[in-house]
């Protein structure tokens, strides 16, 4: 499971903050340009709120 965003499926896992395989390729892609940031909260962590958190990316493999 992404630590970022929760999905489990994606076509590659990436390294993330947490260390390697613990982001899905969206999130790793971003992650890695720096685009992640500020709004990067580990799903762990007691202060994620999943339905605050930006995911559009999930939302669009909803729809495939």
């Amino acid at each position: 499971k992404c630590l970022h965003c929760e999905i489990t499926k994606t076509p590659q896992w990436r390294s993330g903050p947490s260390g390697p395989k613990t982001l899905c390729n969206a999130c790793g892609v971003r992650f890695k340009s720096g685009r992640l940031f500020p709004e990067y909260r580990p799903a762990a962590s007691p202060t994620f709120v999943p339905a605050l958190h930006s995911n559009s990316h999930k939302k669009v493999i909803e729809m495939r």
